[in-house]
C-alpha cells in the first residue's frame, strides 16, 4: 500500500513488518521513547504472533521510517505502540499507519481499539483525537516511572 506524504514527493509504502525490519524498528523505538523504549526481544515476540497482532512498517524507498503495532485477544484490540523516525515526522505517516491498522482490525472482526498514552504527550493525544479516539479515563501510575496515561478508545467501523 502506498500513501502520499506531505513535504516529500516520494510516497511511503506500508507493509507487514518482517524480521528483517527489526533493526530499524528498534532504532526508531529508541529515538522515540528513550528510557521507555522496548527491547528487541519484545518486538520479536510480536513478530512471532502474527495471528494475534497487526504489526506494520512504513518505508520511504527502502528505509523503514515508522511502525505501528496492535495486539488482540479474541475479544479486545489494543494499539500497543506506534513511532515514526524523527526525520520523517509531520508527513502523515503515523496517521496512514493507524488507518491501515484500523482497516485490518475491522477485517478481523473488531469494533473498537483502545490505547494508553502519556498525559504529557500532547502531539500523540492530538493525533489520536484527530483520528477519532476519545479519552475514556485517566490511569494514574501507568508508566514505569509513575507517570499517568490517558486511556483512549475509538471505533474501527
Amino acid at each position: 500500500m502506498l500513501v502520499s506524504t506531505r513535504a516529500t514527493s516520494q510516497p511511503a509504502s506500508i507493509k507487514q513488518a518482517e524480521f528483517g525490519d527489526l533493526a530499524s524498528i528498534v532504532r526508531i523505538e529508541k529515538q522515540s521513547f528513550d528510557h521507555d523504549a522496548w527491547d528487541r526481544e519484545l518486538f520479536l515476540g510480536y513478530l512471532a504472533r502474527s495471528d494475534r497482532s497487526v504489526f506494520l512498517v512504513a518505508a520511504i524507498g527502502r528505509k523503514v521510517v515508522g511502525y505501528a503495532l496492535a495486539f488482540h485477544s479474541p475479544t479486545r484490540a489494543e494499539l500497543h505502540s506506534i513511532a515514526v523516525a524523527p526525520g520523517a515526522r509531520g508527513r502523515g505517516i503515523a496517521a496512514a499507519l493507524l488507518r491501515r491498522v484500523f482497516a485490518l482490525l475491522r477485517r478481523r472482526g473488531f469494533e473498537t481499539v483502545s490505547l494508553n498514552v502519556r498525559l504529557e504527550n500532547e502531539a500523540a493525544v492530538r493525533l489520536y483525537r484527530k483520528l477519532g479516539f476519545r479519552r475514556v479515563r485517566r490511569v494514574d501510575g501507568y508508566y514505569e516511572d509513575g507517570a499517568p496515561a490517558w486511556r483512549m478508545r475509538r471505533s474501527v467501523r
